[in-house]
């Protein structure tokens, strides 16, 4: 008895005394001489991305002189920020991302999932429908916007002119000039332009789920959605968190097809904080304000980019740990 509280007692002090990982200073420093190979591309990161993010946060707090000469620009502190908190445009545009981006992560991922089931089966054509699915992905974002605007278009646009002979409505939709279809016509359009990257991250993701551990559960009478639900999916979450993670990202930058269809019109309905920045910046002349809308977003992408690297690192943290 006391040879095993012994054991027991030694392995909870060896527990107790080990080693914590060295934090990340004290690894810089460990490693500094690999850092002499990256160090070009350190100091263009520097000059094309560092300098232009502390300059728009300086200049987030400052006023844009009428004459647009920055040495006459006007520091008024946080009142750049206060302003653009307290302004009901705010909270609509906050809003139209926020359905903006969660509708098209949502949509895109469920969608790419499902192509990724189908075309993970075997059978003839797959490798040809493959292709004509990536064909969205690899599409420019700018070409794809101006044939979907002129697909919605309300005198001359396809779905309009079918819905009318299919019966479903007596005059063409007006998809892109009424507030209430603005935004969920664009959805579909950014749905369609992303599914496919989802697609392509999960069926690489199907590829690591075991085929005996599917045989087995097969042979204990587990159905399709068993299967799916307490195997396949399981070896998913992991490479399902990073494409929903940069789902998000690509759709809180997402500039070019609301601002090519729309604009950000009519009357602001299919705003989002990127055109919002934008006209704000180089249509009305509001660097200040523009900056300091910038700044909120950057918060927000480095928010989102931080559980990105956790996400991305964690099997590296699991087995360092291990």
């Amino acid at each position: 008895m006391s040879t095993v509280a012994g054991k027991l007692g030694a392995a909870s002090s060896a527990e107790a005394v080990a080693p914590r990982r060295p934090n990340l200073l004290r690894r810089i420093a460990d490693h500094r001489a690999d850092y002499l190979y990256i160090a070009p591309a350190l100091v263009v990161m520097l000059f094309v991305i560092a300098y232009p993010v502390w300059y728009t946060v300086e200049l987030s707090f400052f006023k844009t002189p009428a004459n647009l000469q920055m040495k006459d620009k006007v520091f008024v502190g946080l009142d750049n920020y206060a302003a653009i908190l307290a302004s009901k445009s705010f909270r609509e545009v906050t809003l139209n991302t926020l359905i903006w981006t969660v509708a098209s992560t949502f949509f895109a991922f469920m969608l790419g999932l499902g192509a990724a089931l189908s075309l993970h089966r075997e059978f003839a054509g797959r490798g040809l429908l493959r292709a004509i699915l990536l064909v969205p992905y690899v599409v420019s974002a700018v070409a794809a916007s101006y044939v979907w605007k002129w697909l919605y278009h309300s005198d001359f646009g396809a779905i309009g002119a079918l819905a009318v002979q299919l019966g479903l409505t007596d005059r063409p939709i007006n998809f892109l000039d009424n507030v209430d279809t603005v935004l969920p016509s664009l959805i579909v359009v950014n749905v369609w332009k992303e599914f496919s990257f989802a697609m392509v991250m999960l069926m690489a993701g199907l590829q690591t789920v075991p085929d005996s551990l599917l045989r087995a559960a097969r042979v204990d009478g587990a159905n399709e959605w068993q299967r799916f639900w307490h195997v396949t999916f399981p070896h998913l979450k992991n490479v399902s968190m990073v494409t929903l993670l940069l789902l998000m990202v690509a759709n809180f930058n997402s500039f070019i097809i609301p601002y090519v269809m729309t604009g950000g019109g009519p009357a602001g309905a299919s705003d989002i904080w990127i055109t919002q920045i934008y006209n704000l910046a180089f249509g009305r002349q509001r660097y200040g304000v523009a900056s300091a809308y910038s700044v909120i977003l950057f918060v927000v992408m480095m928010t989102l980019g931080y559980f990105y690297v956790r996400a991305l690192t964690k099997g590296d943290e699991a087995r360092a740990a291990g």
